[in-house]
């Protein structure tokens, strides 16, 4: 299977695609179809390899006329002493007179010779299309983790991890299906069932009406059962997806599920939702049962009518097919072997069309994240904004998650290059969504943020969040070392400049005191760190990164007054380093950190107070209200 590194290199790789398609509640069999058209865009890059599948299987199709002869040589020449034909014995290389024995040898070592050289080549084409099946499916994946990652904040903070988790990596692997049943399926079927009708209909066209008459049967079997499949396969996905956010949740929570003794309790509900899975997996497997058993017992029946038929043309003697063939037991065993490949190709179609039911469910619910765009169209512009920004500001900035109800109202402060602004507040008084809006996750309702007098809508999205250094409150870690935390945002940083960042955050001392260093693993999600190690490894992770304008959010809030003072000091050397091209924003409710600022932006309530700012003056001390 082809890494994430090959797909983002491969030139035929497309990019993130946004693919629309009916909700999961509304499918109907018309969607099925178009299955293959919303699936066309991961099946392009691969296209070549498709047609080269389908060339494989033209030399398989004289393997099966070979067989059907060999059927009639074995019964009707070597069973019955009836004449060989000139070209069953050119076939075979013996004379038009040759005793029963030496034809039988030779009708052996044929038949082994070209079981050898099928039997591999089989394999070879089986393997083939398993290999392009990978490739596609995972495409599919890495398109649908870009896509999570694209969609907005938003999204994120009102879906459940868990469900995302299913869909990303259950209903995802429906992608193959697609692929195989409308696709890999098809090119192998089509020729073998045109070759087989063909033949049947030559030799034996009683048998070949028979087989055509299936048709109808299953298509209306089909339609019929279609979207009682669907629902029930619905109804089971989400009963699954359901029980793994259980799943999701409870573990990400067990501390708190420990601490107040709710495993008994949480056990209950996870079992609760697991039979619920059970029952709706059952339900829907039942139903699909059902649908087989009425396709199946069409098909018990019309082999059952093809025996009838062949079995009395044989024991009435005559000529049967437009080439008015002798009939011939022969005969009858090869139309009845191509009856039978027929009608197990047949079957084949109608159970693939049955799973395309709990196909088309999952992709639709994969899909379904695509018709929930973010709210905010976040634009991205074409201009790069400059290396040394003078001052960041916002001007009369409003804002609401829902309309009416605005978060921030009016809000104006600049912060400035060789500083450290302060936002000052308490907890839900609009402080996070400033900083929300400033790394672009979120656009104001009405007014602007600009940079040195630039809106930074029309900077370039990626450039723009290149010069932030960010540290969220929730100080995300991952299952990695303690290295590969500090360098997530800055991967060539020397360990010169780690050691500098993790000084200026007060962890050099704890780092030091590991056996392993850097090189220390951190578990998941950090859960070796306390909570305070934690969030001074995200200001040393955003201080290693570099960029011009650091955002810290709450950084301070789980640290003791004379760590507080050290970390305030290493941002401020930080700053001093390069005063001309650095500045630093801090969102905090702590009044000790504000102090610590060189200018000071009070938010209650989503607006800057009468008198918002304060700033130092030359010998560093605090001074009153205005834009210092």
């Amino acid at each position: 299977m082809a890494t994430a590194t090959e797909t983002a290199s491969n030139p035929e790789s497309p990019a993130i695609v946004e693919i629309t398609f009916a909700e999961p509640e509304r499918l109907t069999s018309r969607d099925v179809l178009r299955l293959l058209g919303r699936a066309w865009p991961f099946i392009r890059p691969y296209r070549r390899h498709l047609w080269f599948l389908f060339l494989l299987m033209v030399p398989a199709l004289p393997a099966g006329l070979f067989a059907l002869q060999m059927v009639r040589v074995f019964f009707d020449v070597i069973g019955n002493g009836k004449p060989i034909t000139p070209g069953d014995a050119w076939m075979l290389r013996v004379a038009v007179n040759a005793p029963r024995e030496v034809i039988l040898w030779h009708a052996c070592v044929a038949a082994g010779i070209v079981t050898a050289i099928a039997v591999p080549y089989a394999a070879l084409m089986f393997g083939y299309a398993v290999w392009i099946l990978q490739r596609i499916s995972n495409l599919f994946r890495v398109n649908l983790y870009a896509r999570l990652q694209e969609l907005s904040l938003r999204f994120h903070s009102e879906e459940k991890i868990g469900d995302a988790i299913f869909r990303m990596f259950q209903d995802s692997a429906a992608i193959p299906q697609v692929i195989d049943g409308l696709v890999i399926e098809p090119i192998r079927f089509i020729p073998f069932a045109i070759a087989n009708f063909i033949w049947l209909f030559m030799y034996n066209g009683a048998m070949g009406s028979i087989a055509l008459a299936l048709l109808p049967v299953d298509f209306t079997l089909a339609w019929y059962y279609g979207g009682y499949l669907r629902s029930a396969f619905r109804a089971e996905r989400e009963a699954a997806s359901l029980a793994t956010s259980r799943v999701e949740e409870t573990l990400a929570s067990i501390k708190a599920v420990k601490a107040f003794g709710q495993e008994d309790f949480e056990s209950l509900r996870y079992a609760a939702d697991n039979w619920n899975s059970f029952a709706a997996a059952r339900s829907a497997r039942l139903m699909f049962a059902r649908y087989r058993v009425w396709t199946n017992t069409a098909r018990g029946l019309a082999y059952v009518a093809a025996l009838f038929i062949g079995a009395r043309e044989v024991l009435a003697g005559g000529t049967v097919g437009i080439f008015d063939a002798a009939v011939s037991l022969g005969l009858f065993q090869g139309a009845l072997s191509v009856f039978d490949a027929m009608s197990r190709r047949m079957r084949w179609v109608a159970n693939r069309w049955g799973s395309l039911q709990d196909v088309a469910v999952a992709i639709a619910r994969v899909l379904e994240m695509n018709s929930m765009p973010p709210a905010e169209r976040i634009k991205s512009g074409a201009r790069i904004p400059p290396s040394a920004p003078a001052a960041l500001a916002f001007e009369n900035v409003v804002f609401a998650y829902q309309s009416g109800t605005p978060v921030l109202s009016g809000v104006a402060f600049t912060a400035r290059a060789g500083e450290i602004t302060a936002l000052a507040g308490p907890s839900g008084s609009g402080k996070s969504t400033i900083i929300a809006m400033l790394l672009r996750f979120y656009e104001p309702s009405s007014g602007q943020i600009t940079l040195d007098g630039t809106p930074i809508p029309d900077f370039d999205l990626v450039a723009w969040r290149g010069m932030l250094s960010v540290a969220l409150q929730e100080n995300p870690l991952f299952t990695a070392s303690l290295r590969d935390n500090v360098v997530y945002g800055r991967a060539d940083a020397s360990d010169a400049e780690i050691e500098v960042a993790l000084e200026r955050a007060g962890l050099g001392d704890f780092v030091g005191s590991l056996s392993a260093g850097l090189a220390t693993m951190l578990g998941e999600k950090g859960a070796k760190l306390s909570t305070g190690q934690a969030q001074r490894l995200g200001i040393a992770r955003a201080l290693l990164r570099d960029a011009p304008i650091l955002i810290l959010d709450e950084p301070t809030s789980a640290l003791d007054s004379a760590t507080e003072a050290a970390v305030t000091r290493g941002i401020r050397s930080w700053i001093s380093e390069r005063p001309g091209r650095r500045m630093a924003i801090i969102a905090t409710h702590r009044g000790t950190t504000a102090e610590c600022a060189d200018r000071i932006v009070r938010i209650a309530e989503g607006r800057v107070d009468a008198m918002p700012v304060r700033g130092r003056d030359r010998d560093g001390a605090l001074v009153g209200a205005g834009d210092v």
